[in-house]
């Protein structure tokens, strides 16, 4: 396989700059929306991220360029085909969000790789979340059009409460996804990480009706990438079902437990991160994206034109 090349500084530093940018919006729209299902925080990663997709010229002669690709909400339905069963079942698969980099001398593609993120949110001590409603989804607009004649005063004055007992309740010890995630980074190489959905810190309390929009700019939690393999240890001292929380996945994750543009940047630029893959492996490749029965949710296409020697 090709050895990985060289990335020029400055393009690191953009990279790392537009996934830190990335990174605030997802961490406000969670505060602002703290029972937000995770699909909706995967949809405002990739939206975030849209503005600086243009081609771009670096100081260093570089040129950088992002496509992405975002079937939204369509995730929920949890299959690719039409013929639907009521109620839909969930097909729990490996990853939600493709990062892939391709790396260009000229017009050439030299070097490509992909990083897999599957993931989750923690969830607030009351445990509110919206859940993905398959069969209300197909409905369409009618929930929206269909109110009961009476609003809830508990939908207008509500507490959500975070702090390092909370749990990212989707990641449950015993569950078959595990299994998967184990077996594609045993087969095809370590390609898939954790990426952890929390506010920017920890303790943490959103109480609604909101006086005003939540900005944020301190940030020492946000949103997170920890190893598959930390994660899955974690989950071995836990009973079938259990999930583990905020305080079980700092301390097995140490050392491994990276900002969002840190592992984007630092570590998937470089190479550190992620399985870098060549033509023999293109179709497993889009057997991720294009082929498995719960299609992956998002992708991101990175691609860097190297600057002439």
């Amino acid at each position: 396989m090709t050895h990985w090349p060289s990335i020029p500084d400055d393009v690191i530093s953009w990279f790392r700059s537009v996934f830190a940018d990335a990174n605030r919006c997802v961490c406000e729209r969670l505060v602002n929306l703290p029972n937000i299902r995770e699909t909706s925080l995967d949809d405002g990663l990739i939206e975030a991220l849209i503005p600086d997709s243009a081609p771009t010229l670096l100081p260093s002669g570089a040129i950088v360029r992002m496509d992405t690709h975002n079937i939204g909400g369509l995730r929920r339905l949890g299959a690719p085909h039409w013929g639907w069963d009521f109620p839909q079942r969930h097909r729990w698969e490996t990853a939600d969000i493709a990062v892939l980099v391709f790396i260009y001398r000229r017009n050439t593609l030299i070097a490509k790789k992909i990083g897999l993120l599957q993931s989750k949110r923690l969830f607030p001590t009351n445990q509110d979340v919206e859940d993905d409603d398959e069969i209300g989804f197909l409905h369409g607009m009618n929930a929206f059009i269909r109110r009961d004649g009476q609003q809830a005063a508990a939908t207008l004055h509500r507490t959500y409460c975070f702090d390092e007992n909370c749990t990212f309740a989707a990641i449950q010890a015993g569950h078959r996804q595990i299994g998967l995630i184990d077996t594609l980074n045993r087969d095809f190489g370590k390609a898939v990480f954790y990426l952890l959905y929390g506010p920017p810190a920890l303790p943490y309390t959103v109480t609604y009706p909101l006086q005003q929009r939540i900005r944020i700019d301190d940030m020492p939690i946000g949103n997170r990438v920890v190893d598959a393999d930390d994660v899955h240890r974690a989950l071995t001292g836990l009973n079938h079902g259990q999930s583990p929380s905020y305080s079980l996945l700092k301390s097995t994750c140490a050392g491994r437990n990276w900002a969002l543009e840190t592992w984007a940047a630092d570590l998937l630029l470089t190479c550190q991160v992620g399985q870098q893959f060549d033509d023999s492996k293109d179709d497993r490749v889009r057997y991720f994206l294009e082929r498995r029965s719960g299609p992956i949710g998002a992708a991101l296409a990175v691609s860097i034109t190297l600057p002439e020697a």
